[in-house]
Formats: structure tokens, sequence, C-alpha cells
């Protein structure tokens, strides 16, 4: 009898789900507020599936609106220190820590969130994106393109020179100075719609999407829709030394969706806020689209070529890594 029951136990072990182990809960850091649509979709979208494939074993728990720690310049410092295992990382508010894909802050580069963010996903496993040694790239968002905003009229290249353009980082300063207005920094997302309000801003570089989640879809009036002027990295990265400690069925899940699965995800959730904030502005009858001539084309091509010298000559590797974005995104 003794060795039937000994067959028996062994037979229902093997027979055990593969996760009958200790559930994992992944903290997932947010600095924005839970209604974005990375927050209210596709994080929910990750945590779903990671439970499916751990059959539960794997959770992820999301923390939005900075309820862990607030401010989006410190949210690669929570994972690094282990106060959260995922985090949603704007990665030009940490300037000089990811090396590479600031390359996509370049005018006329992606021509979509999903297509810039599929392109950073290739860089990086290309390895030629610098500073991932700790971190998993669970998703990339290259949020964009950006486009000029403004509450007053526009109809060329002309009309921008003096207005004030709100910017973030130092590229988009250089797009703003070269189109002739004046780039004004130090003014978070958040703040842009007081700004605009109080007459300090005429308007502001901001990916479309976003026009409403910023307070600004109702006080920016023009929108210029075909001259991109670059993206805005965002890395939804895991901590290497928790991944590490995982088991190795809970790391195989992750396996199956870092990357491309979840950047599609990503991408494709933001490209569909695109399109829905591009349809309200259409309806609402107060909105104007703004097409520059070729000719005010041509001339931004030619100032803002210089924009893009200036990052090549930064260091001796970004000629390397323009040649490969521009091969990622197909041109």
């Amino acid at each position: 009898m003794k060795p039937l029951k000994s067959l028996l136990a062994a037979t229902a072990f093997l027979a055990a789900p593969a996760f009958a182990q200790e559930t994992v809960t992944l903290k997932y850091s947010s600095f924005l507020p839970a209604t974005t649509v990375n927050n209210a979709l596709s994080a929910p979208a990750l945590a779903a599936r990671l439970d499916e494939l751990t059959e539960g074993a794997l959770k992820v728990e999301l923390y939005p609106g900075g309820s862990l720690v607030s401010g989006g310049e410190v949210q690669l410092k929570l994972v690094l220190d282990g106060v959260a295992d995922i985090a949603e990382i704007p990665l030009p508010y940490t300037p000089g820590r990811v090396t590479g894909l600031d390359v996509f802050e370049l005018p006329n580069m992606a021509q979509s969130n999903s297509d810039g963010a599929l392109a950073s996903i290739s860089l990086i496993e290309q390895g030629v994106i610098g500073g991932m040694d700790d971190l998993i790239a669970l998703g990339m968002l290259q949020s964009g393109p950006y486009y000029i905003h403004t509450k007053d009229e526009i109809s060329s290249l002309d009309d921008l020179r003096g207005k004030k353009l709100r910017v973030s980082g130092q590229t988009q300063a250089q797009i703003v100075s070269r189109l002739g207005a004046v780039p004004v920094s130090n003014i978070p997302a958040t703040a842009m719609a007081e700004n605009v309000s109080r007459g300090l801003i005429d308007g502001a570089l901001v990916d479309t999407g976003n026009l409403y989640n910023f307070g600004v879809g109702d006080l920016l009036t023009y929108h210029v829709t075909n001259l991109p002027l670059g993206s805005f990295a965002v890395l939804f990265g895991l901590s290497k030394a928790k991944y590490d400690t995982l088991s190795p069925e809970a790391q195989a899940a992750i396996d199956s969706v870092k990357g491309e699965w979840y950047t599609s995800v990503l991408g494709g959730n933001m490209d569909q806020q695109t399109q829905d904030v591009v349809a309200r502005l259409d309806a609402s009858g107060t909105h104007h689209f703004v097409t520059l001539s070729d000719d005010d084309l041509a001339r931004a091509d030619k100032v803002l070529a210089q924009v893009v010298e200036k990052w090549v000559e930064k260091a001796p590797e970004n000629a390397g890594i323009l040649e490969a974005a521009r091969a990622a995104l197909g041109q």
C-alpha cells in the first residue's frame, strides 16, 4: 500500500497546476491620473494577461497619480530603489540616464504613437540604447508626434513669429526657436492650462491625443496638422533585480508580454485616443486644423535639419543611432 500511496501522491503533484505557488504582486507606479489611457486601459490589460498566463500567481497592482511617490522625475528612482517594481518613466525628466531614445525627439521622425514605440523597442533589443542594464523594457511609448497648438489664429510659419510656446526639453526649445517662436520651459504639463488662461503662453507643443488630458483642449483652438515635431519617450520599466527573484514560470510569462506585445497595446490605445480627440475637435465647430503650405514645409525642413545636425554632433554614436532609428521606422 505504501508504494501505491507514494505513486498516487507523485501523480497528484505532477497533475497540479504549474503555478500552485505563492502569489507575487508587482507594484506598478504611474505619476499620471488613473483616468489616462495608459492607466485606464493599457496597465489593466497587462495585469490581466500576466494573471491569465500564471493562473493567478503573478499579480500587478497599479498605483496611479503618484500615489507611491509623486512626480515624473522620481519614477525611475522608485524602480531602482525597489519602492516600485514597474513604473511609467518619462525619460526626458531624467536626461542622460537612458541614452539614445532622445533620437525620437527630433522632427519628422515617428508619425504615430505606435510606430515610434515599436521602433524604440527594436533599438533596445538591438542593444543600441544605453543605460538599460538594470531595467527590463516591458513596453515603450513615444507619445506623439508633437504638433503646434495655439489659442490665436495661425495659417503659416510667419504667424508663429514671437509667439510664446510651451516646450519640454532642449530639443523642443531648439525646434521652436528655429521656427521663429519663443520657447517657454519649466511649465509642467498639468500647469499648461493655467498658463494659457493667464496669457503667459500663446500655445504649446503637445501630442494631440493629450490635449484634453492636460486641460487645454478647449483653450488651444488652432492645430497644425502636417509638421510632426518629435515625440516624448516613456519607458514602462521593470526592475531587473525584481525579475531575477521571480520563479522561472513567472519570468517566462513576463518574457512573453515584454517588448512588442505590451508596446503594441500601449501604442494602439494611444493612437485610438488621438483619433478620438481629433474627432472631438472636429465636431466642436470651434477648432481649426491648419495645413501648412509646401513652401512653409520646405522652409521648416531647412531650418529643422540644423536641429538634427546638432543632435548628431553631440555624441560619436548618435549618427549610428539616427540611422538605426530611421531604419526601424522604415524611412
